[in-house]
């Protein structure tokens, strides 16, 4: 090949790499963006929830404990506010619905009491936010007269085809307790009447009983932690040094059978300075605690920690589906909140006064019962109850909270974990100076 040849094979194949680059970069600045992957909810949950094909004149019944001042049953009283905020949303897009709302007295023929009278009134499905044994027998009272009944703070005990719980179980509660408790070997357990959680080992145990009071019981613990030291005999020196525990433990379970119990005990911890986490199994979650702590002047820290599931208010701040169903449920708060002629479910003071409580739980209950009603078109209890047992629901139904199956009678698709308190106001509910600041985060951190 003589060097012209050469030249003029090497100006070519230039001339073919200029063409190609030319190409691929039109190609390149042509391309159609890559489109994203659908989000199975759309990028905003709306506020307002429609039900098509939800009858006239439909109506759920709930059953409260009545009453403020630590009545076993009441622990909710607030949180189930949040049946208002659903059918406030079906409202806003003209499914109306109304909420009668009957006193089981604290007793279990109250309850079933009140069952019937909400049967009468021609309900087509019954809410039970009251809890213990009155709370089992509202749930039995319903499954007699062939009404769907959901639970979302209590165990039914042996539920029928048409009962559901939005509880953790029992065991999802214990193997959260046991994450929560990760590393600790010295758990001491302080108790007021409360159950004894039978999957954590224990290195000691306080019960209330055996102490004269409340604040003599936080001593002996706050010694057992070490933050207060060993009392010294009768007889000893005068300048003898006061020594603590050579094993302290390192993590405190509290228990105690009502919440303002438990902040009973909470507070009197904290007064005598016990340091370790205080872990909270039974109740903490309840508003009647926060409010009880907020009375006692306790504190709010990272050192609560409780188990629960996934959820809250903080959740609003994912940008995911749940986080987008939360926020919608949280603009729904605000927007009951500030309308005044909205009330409570008793009809005795304004929603208002409750926004700060009325949880998710509460509300997607009644969302599972309107979709099951619509779907069926019929406000006939059996037939809600029937479509309820095939559905599931999620934030593209409405639902605030976590994921709920009712194909089995243990509605809730999530599992418990730890949660810590934190008195941080998030500003998503509407301002309330009277409100405790008392907010439940998960976190994977170890306390």
């Amino acid at each position: 090949m003589t060097s012209r040849t050469k030249l003029l094979t090497l100006i070519i194949a230039g001339l073919v790499v200029v063409a190609a680059v030319a190409v691929l970069l039109v190609t390149t600045l042509n391309r159609p963006k890559e489109v994203a992957k659908p989000d199975p909810v759309a990028a905003t949950v709306p506020v307002a929830l429609a039900a098509d094909g939800l009858p006239k004149n439909f109506s759920l019944g709930v059953v409260m404990t009545f009453g403020s001042s630590g009545e076993p049953g009441t622990e909710y009283n607030r949180a189930v506010q949040g049946a208002v905020v659903a059918a406030d949303r079906f409202a806003q897009d003209g499914a109306s619905m109304d909420l009668p709302t009957q006193n089981d007295s604290g007793t279990e023929d109250g309850a079933r009491a009140a069952v019937r009278t909400l049967g009468e009134q021609g309900v087509s499905g019954i809410i039970v936010a009251s809890t213990g044994p009155q709370a089992v027998a509202a749930a039995k009272a319903a499954e007699e007269l062939g009404l769907p009944v959901i639970l979302p703070y209590a165990d039914p005990l042996d539920p029928g085809a048409s009962t559901w719980t939005l509880k953790p179980s029992t065991a999802a509660l214990e193997g959260a307790l046991g994450t929560a408790l990760e590393g600790k070997s010295r758990v001491l357990l302080v108790s007021d009447g409360g159950p004894v959680p039978a999957a954590v080992p224990l290195a000691g145990t306080l019960n209330l009983g055996e102490f004269a009071d409340v604040p003599a019981l936080a001593q002996e613990a706050a010694v057992r932690t070490g933050d207060q030291p060993l009392p010294l005999p009768e007889d000893a020196p005068e300048g003898t040094q006061a020594m603590t525990t050579a094993e302290p433990a390192d993590a405190v379970v509290v228990s105690a059978a009502t919440p303002q119990r438990l902040a009973r005990l909470v507070q009197a911890l904290q007064s005598r300075s016990v340091s370790v986490p205080l872990i909270l199994p039974d109740g903490a979650t309840a508003p009647a605690f926060a409010t009880a702590l907020a009375e006692l002047d306790g504190t709010v820290s990272g050192q609560l920690v409780t188990v629960a599931p996934a959820g809250g208010d903080g959740s609003a701040l994912q940008k995911d589906a749940q986080g987008r169903g939360m926020s919608a449920f949280l603009s729904a708060v605000r927007l009951a909140a500030g309308e005044t002629t909205t009330s409570n479910l008793t009809n005795d003071a304004p929603f208002s006064g409750d926004a700060w409580a009325a949880d998710t739980a509460s509300h997607d209950a009644v969302v599972a019962l309107v979709r099951a009603a619509a779907t069926a078109e019929s406000a006939n209890p059996a037939e809600v109850g029937e479509a309820l047992r095939a559905m599931s629901f999620g934030p593209g139904e409405g639902i605030a909270g976590p994921a709920l199956d009712f194909s089995k009678s243990a509605a809730l698709t999530v599992e418990a974990a730890p949660a810590y308190a934190s008195p941080q106001d998030l500003g998503l509910r509407p301002a309330n100076d009277e409100a405790p600041r008392l907010v439940w985060i998960q976190s994977a951190a170890t306390p």
